[in-house]
């Protein structure tokens, strides 16, 4: 007899092998012998996703939420009343507050009014305990005469966009003062060094060598001055974006002047070439224009922006050379407001943040972004954002990008609307980055959606927490294509998260790809609509909801006609006590995998009963959960069938070690993935 689901199908489906939504997942006990203890950096989040596996969709939810409702047209065209616009509440909402609960998004507290660019560039030469008038034997000297200077270079600029530029030159002086804060108790060869690293990416994982300065910082910096440093570059910046934008035919000019704290180097309306490098400003108001170097980089000192208007622009950055959004110890963000423009750099690029905080904000055009390694919306021990507005986007990396968050940080990609490529290399020939678990034949891409820690179990004893690595999209037909570690997967205390919000979409992985992790992480994908193609290429494995090793894993896709493919193990999969689960709520769908593969595979080890030296094995529970709700399915042979329910049998040792394969396809039902409420107790107070 066909299963018909009469209430909510994922708890009937637990309430089959006795189980409620409260059993899945676990509390780490301190008693534990052998559970990595001590790993700092962890992220508030952690722990109670552990213990509540289902929470991660409204986890991935909620940051999806933010970017539709922040990085729609009509919220970035609403004028801010108290430094509170759009850009300023999304870039709080997916980087800050996922690392820091400090701030509420009330407002960046911008209090500079309209300001004669002059009197503001001054203003800058004080702050930084420099004079700005000059007097020997009595007398004022003939040279220099900055303020002379300052006028006569920028008479070209209309007086009504010097005054706004004088605000924003202010506002970002303030943003300077709690950047530099933040680490008053760092000393200075340390933050230096730390901001020169552009590596850590290769040194995570497997612990190749060991970092000390991070942690350092960590001990001794004031991270709530450094993300109020950065909330206010953005708010400032927004606020210029639209003070400057009823700009019809901006003038050509050029402004540079040299200040204490970095170039302020101001455009007009052609087409421009800019060195960006060394820069604490950049600001054109429209044009074609070609920016080299490190432009909005913050690497050691200080903070760095830049604001383009409009125009089809080009951003290239050598390597070696941080830029396009990029905060080392420091703040960096680049906004351009529209146009079709390319980014190329080499490293620590497009959104980066390592022990500082880096943001891309470009709210239009159809773009184009390539970088190497670590961009693209990526955070160690710091905080990266690349945020897109509108237009169908093509990116490229090597590994550790696109939403990627290592030991500490919390790297964000999210793209509002278009049909959208993101593309990982595969070919570890290009990349450098072979990875062992496929016979160094596919790249390791650590990308779209990755939290990657360091492991230092097997070295040091250096371990790192991972940190939170999203990528998001709202809508649009997209195509997500990666070799190993990606799409919403996890590693060492990492959490990694892939939320699409509609659209016909395609995944192409290999190993470990599509909400899977090893070693006590955390991996989720959400695809709210659409058909999707859910596909790991020949010769990848663990994946499709795959988790190994205290790992939890969910794979959520809401509706639609829906394809699986796996040549190997997946298909909510667990081994080494952890929680994978799958759920497809709707449509006609396809799950493709090796001959006798049952999806809903919990699999099962004598060590989960025996206890020796170490027990955490045998005092833990595991379950792997695949729930297919409707649509008329079709499953390869040995899998799971159309309208059953699957799982181990009576007697298998499983079950005695809490230990739960779980399998249905149901004709109808519905599933609520709301987190379980919060218990209070019963009884007369």
């Amino acid at each position: 007899m066909a299963v018909r689901s009469a209430g909510d199908a994922l708890d009937e489906a637990l309430a089959a092998e006795g189980l409620r939504r409260e059993d899945l997942g676990w509390r780490p006990r301190g008693w534990w012998s052998r559970y990595p203890a001590d790993i700092p950096h962890k992220l508030r989040h952690f722990d109670d996703l552990l213990a509540e596996p289902l929470a991660t969709a409204t986890f991935a939810r909620t940051a999806a939420a933010a970017l539709r409702e922040h990085l729609a047209a009509e919220a970035l065209a609403k004028r801010p009343e108290k430094s509170d616009g759009a850009l300023y509440k999304a870039v709080h909402a997916l980087g800050v507050e996922r690392r820091f609960g400090g701030f509420r998004s009330y407002s960046a507290n911008l209090a500079a009014k309209k300001t004669p660019l002059a009197d503001a560039l001054l203003a800058v030469h004080e702050a930084a305990g420099r004079p700005t008038r000059f007097l020997t034997f009595g007398n004022d000297q003939p040279y220099p005469q900055y303020r002379k200077e300052i006028e006569a270079a920028s008479a070209p600029i209309p007086a009504d966009v010097r005054e706004v530029l004088g605000k924003l030159v202010l506002d970002l002086l303030d943003a300077w003062k709690w950047t530099e804060r933040a680490f008053r108790s760092v000393p200075t060869e340390v933050r230096l060094r730390l901001a020169r690293r552009l590596d850590l990416g290769v040194e995570l994982t497997d612990a190749l060598d060991y970092c000390p300065d991070l942690d350092d910082v960590a001990r001794t910096w004031d991270e709530a001055s450094l993300w109020y440093g950065g909330l206010k570059c953005v708010a400032a910046l927004d606020e210029a974006r639209q003070a400057l934008a009823g700009l019809r035919e901006p003038p050509t000019f050029a402004f540079d002047w040299q200040t204490p704290l970095g170039w302020v180097r101001l455009r007009g309306g052609g087409r421009d070439t800019v060195d960006a490098t060394g820069s604490l400003l950049v600001v054109d108001l429209g044009g074609d224009d070609t920016y080299a170097g490190g432009a909005a980089s913050a690497a050691g000192v200080g903070l760095s922006a830049l604001l383009d208007l409009g125009g089809n622009d080009t951003y290239g950055s050598p390597a070696g050379t941080p830029a396009q959004g990029a905060g080392l110890c420091g703040v960096g963000v680049l906004l351009d407001a529209a146009g079709e423009d390319r980014y190329q750099a080499v490293e620590c690029a497009q959104g980066f943040g390592q022990a500082g905080f880096g943001a891309l904000l470009d709210l239009a055009g159809k773009d184009d972004y390539r970088c190497r390694f670590s961009a693209q919306g990526c955070g160690i021990l710091g905080i990266g954002v690349l945020l897109e507005g509108a237009g169908s986007d093509t990116y490229e990396i090597h590994s550790d990008g696109q939403g990627f968050g290592g030991a500490g940080g919390v790297g964000t990609l999210g793209d509002r609307a278009g049909n959208d490529t993101y593309v990982a290399v595969r070919d570890p020939a290009i990349t450098g980055r072979p990875s062992y678990h496929s016979d160094l034949k596919v790249a390791v891409s650590n990308a779209q959606g990755v939290g990657l820690g360091r492991r230092g179990d097997g070295a040091d004893g250096h371990s790192w927490a991972g940190g939170l690595g999203s990528l998001l999209d709202s809508e649009g037909d997209d195509i997500y294509t990666a070799g190993n570690w990606a799409m919403g997967t996890g590693y060492w205390f990492g959490t990694g998260l892939l939320h699409d919000g509609a659209g016909n979409d395609t995944y192409r992985g290999m190993w470990w790809s599509q909400a899977s992790v090893a070693h006590f992480a955390i991996g989720c994908l959400v695809d709210e609509s659409g058909d999707d193609k859910h596909l790991v290429d020949a010769g990848g494995n663990n994946s499709l909801s795959f988790a190994h090793d205290f790992g939890v894993t969910l794979l959520l896709d809401v509706a639609g006609d829906d394809v699986y493919e796996t040549p190997n193990a997946g298909l909510a999969w667990s081994i080494n006590r952890s929680y994978a689960l799958l759920l497809d709520l709707g449509g006609k769908d396809s799950y493709r995998a090796k001959e006798g593969t049952k999806p809903g595979t919990a699999v099962f080890d004598p060590k989960y009963v025996t206890r020796g030296a170490f027990t955490f094995f045998a005092d833990a529970s595991s379950a792997a959960v695949f729930l297919d709700a409707g649509g008329e399915d079709v499953y390869s042979k040995g899998g799971g069938e159309n309208g059953t329910r699957w799982g181990d049998p009576p007697n298998h040792p499983s079950r005695a070690a809490r230990n739960f394969s779980i399998g249905a396809d149901v004709e109808e039902g519905t599933v609520r993935l709301e987190p379980i409420p919060e218990r209070r107790p019963s009884g007369p107070r």
